[in-house]
């Protein structure tokens, strides 16, 4: 298999700690839906290593979340704790973007080469579906709501830049 079809395949394998989830929160009990997950974030990075050569900081960074808040999320028995992960990891991602925005060093094609796939979506869009959606629509926003959300991210950074470059030039 090329790289390409790794990288692929790869990404897809990243929706599966949320799919599964979601499934089985709806017809197990909830430790047994948090287990699987965790389970599964913990396969992700093991076939991250396998597949990719390393395991990113920002796959470290989700796969702490997952396990410190899925672990709260079976101490409490509320599963809304496993679902702000991506909440936590959005906040984290947001800040550190923003603030390469602001020093003048925008890190979305470096962002992009490095992970080989989307950004994560914004941390206060991911809070309201962990809180107050269903798990059904937060498995969409954890999965293919990147997308959309990248999209948006992308149309608002190539705002600010070209701003900035037609500020330089008058």
């Amino acid at each position: 298999m090329d790289k390409q079809g790794k990288r692929t395949w790869f990404q897809a394998l990243s929706f599966l700690p949320a799919l599964a989830y979601w499934w089985l929160e709806s017809s197990q009990p909830l430790h047994i839906a948090l287990g699987v997950g965790m389970g599964l974030g913990v396969l992700e990075a093991i076939a991250e290593k396998i597949f990719t050569g390393k395991v990113h900081t920002l796959s470290r960074l989700n796969l702490g979340l997952m396990v410190l808040l899925g672990g709260l999320a079976l101490w409490e028995d509320e599963g809304v704790w496993f679902k702000l992960q991506p909440t936590f990891t959005g906040t984290v991602c947001g800040s550190y973007l923003s603030w390469r925005i602001w020093r003048g060093r925008p890190l979305l094609a470096e962002a992009m080469h490095e992970m080989g796939q989307t950004l994560p979506i914004p941390a206060s869009e991911m809070a309201y579906w962990a809180l107050w959606g269903t798990t059904a629509q937060w498995a969409f926003w954890k999965t293919g709501g990147q997308y959309l959300s990248f999209g948006l991210f992308m149309a608002a950074e190539l705002w600010v830049m070209r701003r900035r470059i037609n500020r330089r030039s008058v």
